[in-house]
């Protein structure tokens, strides 16, 4: 398990390495790519989501795990205590401004780097503090509801991909160095017992993608991008797309009253995030992939409910007007009911949405979703099935 961990951490901090390209020098070149590959890579959704959304995606893979790496913590390193991470957090920040500070050129004037930088903090703060208080998940140990995702290890990666993106032409190492310290202190959440490995992944998503979303507005802002070149006013906007999308919703469960442990409780709408992508023919038809996870918290004390379900099935788009399309998908797949984190019931999963997609650039659009789902999972004592709506918003990255 501590070799799973080890290796865990390492893909971390090796695969934004690879996505951030500070390794590609020692790769070589990533010749003959196909234009259109090479076209996508210089899209702003690309350089968004490029690092986060694999993040994302590993966040919750490794909910299924969280609890053996929580036991091996405690096995072996039970007795550790150290607040280096509360400042090794900040440590890449400091760089930027020293290095600013001391007359170091960088990519921004001071204008351009303190606008990104306030966009992407309140972005990282905004999605951080709005996820902690509606997951209201148990940290490790046990003192509080609010572990998911981890704040210090979101600060951390939007620091280092600040450092990077400013300074990172100047030499490697430096990103070598921001992501080094970044990993380390999602490494010191885990080994002070304050966060689990699903919450620093997320964090380290969230971080990297509110800095690219950041520095991005910011060069709008400045006219460094104009809005013409991104929007590409000879892009035909009635086209079908295949995507990856990125989505946040809200989920109503059903039934939703029963019993626990022989008390009854209620679960109240909860919160579902999820990683998706289809594949779609220029006539409108073609398959999605889906990957989720519900979370929902228990009245009176009982705790916290929740699945994670990977999917796929057919759907169907349809352009409406230049730039907005609905599309419909069926899907199915498996299931496993979570309580407190332990997995409870596997099973069957079907599922049926419908979501208008409004096409932003020529790579990027955002998606509205409403979905149902239908398990084969007995909720506890209810004698019934849990099912569930869900309602939410998607950022998708076009190609």
């Amino acid at each position: 398990m501590v070799k799973w961990v080890f290796l865990c951490l390492l893909g971390l901090f090796s695969g934004n390495m690879a996505a951030q390209g500070i390794v590609r020098d020692s790769l070589g070149k990533w010749d003959n790519e196909p234009p259109a590959v090479v076209k996508f890579r210089r899209t702003p959704a690309y350089q968004i989501l490029k690092s986060g959304v694999p993040l994302l995606l590993s966040s919750a893979l490794a909910v299924t795990v969280d609890d053996p790496i929580f036991r091996a913590r405690n096995q072996h390193l039970s007795k550790f205590s150290s607040e280096f991470d509360n400042y090794l957090q900040y440590a890449p920040l400091a760089a930027v401004f020293g290095m600013k500070l001391a007359g170091v050129e960088g990519r921004s004037t001071w204008g351009e780097m303190l606008t990104a930088d306030v966009i992407s903090a309140a972005t990282m703060a905004g999605i951080v503090n709005g996820l902690k208080y509606t997951v209201k998940r148990k940290r490790p140990d046990s003192s509080k509801r609010n572990s998911f995702p981890s704040g210090h290890t979101a600060t951390a990666f939007m620091a280092a991909t600040m450092l990077y993106k400013e300074y990172g032409e100047i030499s490697p190492w430096i990103g070598v160095g921001a992501y080094t310290s970044s990993t380390l202190v999602a490494v010191g959440r885990m080994m002070n017992n304050r966060h689990w490995m699903s919450d620093v992944l997320a964090g380290a998503g969230i971080g990297i993608m509110s800095t690219e979303l950041g520095y991005f507005l910011s060069d709008l802002i400045f006219k460094k991008k104009t809005v013409k070149e991104i929007l590409g006013s000879s892009t035909d906007y009635t086209e079908v797309h295949s995507s990856l999308d990125y989505s946040v919703g809200y989920s109503c469960l059903f039934p939703s009253v029963f019993r626990v442990n022989d008390k009854s409780t209620r679960a109240y709408g909860g919160v579902n995030t999820g990683i998706s992508g289809g594949y779609y023919l220029k006539n409108g038809w073609g398959v999605g992939l889906q990957a989720h996870i519900l979370s929902a918290n228990l009245t009176g004390g009982q705790g916290v409910v929740g699945c994670t379900s990977f999917s796929v099935g057919p759907g169907y788009t349809k352009l409406l007007l230049p730039r907005l399309f609905w599309n419909s998908e069926v899907a199915i797949g498996y299931v496993d009911l979570l309580y407190n984190q332990e997995s409870m019931h596997k099973g069957v999963s079907g599922t049926v949405g419908t979501s208008l997609i409004g096409q932003m650039t020529p790579t990027s659009a955002l998606r509205l979703y409403a979905d149902y789902m239908y398990t084969s999972c007995p909720l506890f004592e209810s004698g019934k099935n849990l099912n569930y709506v869900s309602i939410g918003v998607a950022i998708s990255a076009l190609f």
